[in-house]
C-alpha cells in the first residue's frame, strides 16, 4: 500500500514562467488601458499619476505579502484608484469600475507565461497514476480567476481537483493555513501528501513543517533543500521520487 494519496504543486517557477521583460510589460499594459478606461468614463487623469498609484499599491502589497497575507483583486483597485484620487472609486458607475478591473485582472493574456517543459506530461501521468491532485499558488497582481485561465488555455487545469489561490483564501504561503485549506478541500491528510514547488521556504520547508512530504524543484545550479524529500531539475523526474516515498 503506497504512503502517498495526493500531490500538491505550486505553480510559478515550477509549471510556469515568467518571459524575460514579461512582467513589465503587464504593467504597461495595465497602467495604459486603466489611462484609457478612466478617459471613456470621463474621468480623465494624467498619465504619470496612474503610474504612482500603481507604483502605491504595488508597495502596499508587498508589505501585505511579507505577513504571508493576501488581498482580494478587487481591494487592488479600489487602493489604486483611490491614490489615483481619494474619492474616485465613488465617481464611477459599476460597470466603469467592472470594465477596470477586468483591465487589471486580465492584462497578463496579452503576454501570457510559459508552460515549462515536461508540465503537462507530468500532470497527467501523476493524473493517470492515481494521485489526487491540488495547487497552491501565491498571486501577484494578476489573480486566481486568469490564472485558471491560461491553465484551461494549456489543458492542465483538467487535472486538478482543488486550485487554491492566495487572492481568494487571503493568506500566503509560507502560512501553514495555505496548505490546509487545500487538504482539507481534497480531504486528505499531510502525511499522505507530497508538495512539489521551487521556493525552499514557502514551498518545501513550509510544508514539511506541517508535516508533508516535500519535492524540492531546482533549476539553475540552483542549492537543493536539505529538509526536502528529494529534489529535481526537471518535471518529467518527480513521478518516480513520489513513487518511491
Amino acid at each position: 500500500m503506497r504512503k502517498i494519496n495526493a500531490v500538491t504543486f505550486d505553480l510559478w517557477d515550477t509549471l510556469i514562467q515568467e518571459h524575460p521583460g514579461s512582467s513589465d510589460r503587464v504593467s504597461r499594459t495595465r497602467i495604459d488601458k486603466i489611462a484609457s478606461a478612466l478617459e471613456d468614463a470621463r474621468r480623465p487623469h494624467r498619465i504619470d499619476e496612474i503610474e504612482e498609484a500603481y507604483r502605491k499599491i504595488g508597495t502596499f502589497l508587498e508589505l501585505t505579502w511579507a505577513k504571508a497575507r493576501d488581498m482580494p483583486v478587487r481591494d487592488h483597485v479600489l487602493f489604486m484608484l483611490s491614490c489615483v484620487e481619494c474619492r474616485l472609486p465613488s465617481k464611477l458607475t459599476a460597470d466603469q469600475f467592472e470594465d477596470i478591473l477586468q483591465i487589471y485582472s486580465d492584462s497578463i493574456l496579452e503576454h501570457p507565461p510559459m508552460l515549462l517543459p515536461k508540465a503537462r506530461e507530468t500532470l497527467q501521468k501523476v493524473h493517470e497514476e492515481g494521485y489526487r491532485i491540488g495547487l497552491i499558488s501565491n498571486t501577484g497582481k494578476t489573480p486566481g480567476t486568469t490564472l485558471r485561465k491560461l491553465m484551461d488555455g494549456w489543458k492542465i487545469l483538467q487535472y486538478f481537483e482543488v486550485t487554491t489561490f492566495s487572492n481568494e483564501i487571503m493568506v500566503r504561503k509560507p502560512a501553514e493555513a495555505a496548505f490546509r485549506v487545500t487538504l482539507e478541500q481534497l480531504k486528505v491528510l499531510p502525511k499522505i501528501t507530497v508538495h512539489i514547488g521551487d521556493n525552499a521556504e514557502h514551498d518545501v520547508a513550509a510544508a514539511k513543517r506541517l508535516g508533508m512530504h516535500a519535492i524540492h524543484v531546482v533549476r539553475g545550479g540552483g542549492e537543493p533543500s536539505k529538509v526536502a524529500d528529494g529534489f529535481v531539475s526537471s518535471l518529467d523526474e518527480v513521478v518516480g521520487i513520489i513513487d518511491s516515498l
